[in-house]
């Protein structure tokens, strides 16, 4: 997943460096700050983070205000509201104004990680759904392609099968045909096979079932399998 950005608005520059440095960077986060709600509101809205952990006492705009000018704009990035002991009751406002959660000062780092880790389960999911949705539209369109371009090649194949043989009983006919000629006929045709194998390989990998997975798909052995085709068509057909 591309990094996140947290934008923190606090008036503190103190709590800026405690959650900078401390706690969101190490967790791998990209780091905004604001040292009040207007400043704080203008980075929102240009930067769009995928967070904001917003204070709620702050000079010029209080951190209600910014929540509330917040919803009439294009940014909808979740809230975290900072509050100190007794301001339950300015909390409950934040979340009728549509903050995710709350954290009371002083905080734990493990709180922040909590409390940010829930409010972004939602747009995390859904970043990964739209991840694998792009995944699966481009293997069906590799499958197609593999199937279409198989198609092709194997009517070549059977072109190049029949010329070979051809070749191989005109050759044989003439007691004086140079060795060297029926060697290379005879590589044509084993390379012919390889490829045969090579085309069976790609149609049995693009005809498997796409199914709904992350982080579990299992690399074929290209080799092996190349090798257990190559048997089945040389126990099929007739060798020189």
């Amino acid at each position: 997943m591309a990094q996140e950005t947290v934008l923190v608005v606090d008036d503190s520059t103190e709590m800026h460096r405690i959650l900078k440095t401390y706690i969101l960077e190490p967790l791998g986060y990209r780091v905004l700050t604001a040292v009040d709600g207007e400043v704080g509101l203008r980075l929102a809205v240009a930067q769009n983070p995928d967070l904001i952990l917003l204070d709620m006492n702050m000079p010029r705009v209080s951190g209600l205000e910014m929540l509330a000018a917040l919803r009439n704009t294009t940014c909808k990035s979740p809230v975290i509201f900072m509050t100190v002991e007794g301001s339950e009751q300015i909390a409950v406002e934040a979340f009728r104004l549509g903050v995710r959660d709350y954290l009371r000062k002083p905080f734990t780092p493990e709180e922040v990680r909590s409390a940010i880790d829930n409010a972004l389960r939602e747009s995390r999911l859904a970043s990964e759904r739209e991840e694998l949705s792009r995944n699966l539209v481009t293997a069906e369109a590799v499958r197609l392609t593999v199937v279409t371009l198989s198609h092709y090649l194997n009517n070549y194949l059977m072109v190049l099968y029949a010329g070979l043989s051809l070749l191989d009983e005109l050759f044989q006919q003439k007691k004086d045909t140079d060795p060297t000629v029926l060697q290379i006929v005879k590589d044509s045709y084993n390379s012919a096979k390889g490829i045969e194998a090579v085309l069976k390989v790609l149609r049995n990998a693009a005809d498997v079932n796409l199914t709904n997975y992350a982080n579990s798909t299992s690399m074929i052995d290209i080799q092996a399998a190349l090798e257990d085709v190559q048997k089945q068509i040389q126990a099929n057909k007739a060798s020189f």
